[in-house]
């Protein structure tokens, strides 16, 4: 099992891995250098990556990763990276404050939470529905609000919402499935039955809890069905729509 390695450590592996990227040949002044640090502190830190098997590295030698030491140095960096993306691209700091914070980020939350901020940021990326024209929508929310006043009263002012907000809300005595509704009804989806296919589709098309729905008409052999949500025209079969949990505006 490869050792583990801590925070500052981790620091050392992703700087060689960086110069690496950029530089044939790695000295420990190039190190040093790169980490602000004195060359006694490099040497001592490459001491403890050999040992662990991550670098290979002889007095006065250059400094090379290891197949091992490369695998855990690149996903280092490539944590390092989702963080300053998050940071920039979706909290919008400054390039420089960012890489900084990244830092601090991620020696400071557990695996478990990076991989799932490295998921997101993933999908993000990849979703149709995201992108450029949902990053347009929180731009100008993050600026900062000087105030010269005690910051307890402004804590003061947070409304707590009544429930966690992605808590699926408990279905009042109004609620049905779509299937059993008649055309010209209005409402809401409550929530999605079950799971696989059906409710992966269904997602997929925008059907999800909290989204207005408008059941329009039925096809003259009384399948599919036709809804509109999201400024859209959707068709879907009764087995789907039976799926779908919904109660009156």
């Amino acid at each position: 099992m490869p050792a583990q390695l801590s925070a500052t450590m981790e620091d050392y592996l992703e700087a060689i891995y960086d110069l690496h990227r950029t530089e044939a040949v790695i000295r420990v002044k190039d190190i040093a250098n790169t980490m602000e640090v004195k060359m006694p502190s490099v040497t001592s830190a490459l001491h403890t990556l050999k040992d662990a098997g991550y670098i290979r590295h002889e007095k006065y030698g250059h400094v090379e990763l290891t197949p091992e030491g490369h695998t855990l140095a690149e996903g280092i960096h490539r944590r390092h990276i989702t963080l300053v993306e998050f940071l920039t691209d979706i909290l919008q700091l400054e390039p420089e404050s960012a890489d900084a914070e990244a830092c601090q980020l991620e020696h400071g939350l557990s695996r478990r939470t990076l991989h799932r901020l490295m998921g997101l940021m993933e999908f993000i990326k990849r979703c149709p529905r995201s992108g450029g024209d949902w990053l347009e929508h929180v731009r100008g929310r993050w600026e900062d609000r000087d105030c010269d006043h005690d910051c307890e009263e402004c804590i003061g002012r947070i409304v707590l919402p009544d429930q966690a907000p992605f808590r699926t809300p408990q279905p009042s005595a109004e609620v049905s499935t779509l299937d059993t509704q008649a055309p010209g009804f209005r409402g809401r989806v409550v929530k999605i039955a079950g799971g696989g296919p059906i409710r992966r589709r269904l997602m997929e098309m925008g059907v999800t809890a909290g989204t207005d729905i408008e059941f329009e008409r039925v096809a003259p052999l009384g399948d599919p069905l036709e809804i509109k949500l999201r400024g859209y025209h959707l068709s879907l079969r009764r087995g789907e729509a039976a799926k779908v949990y919904v109660e009156p505006e």
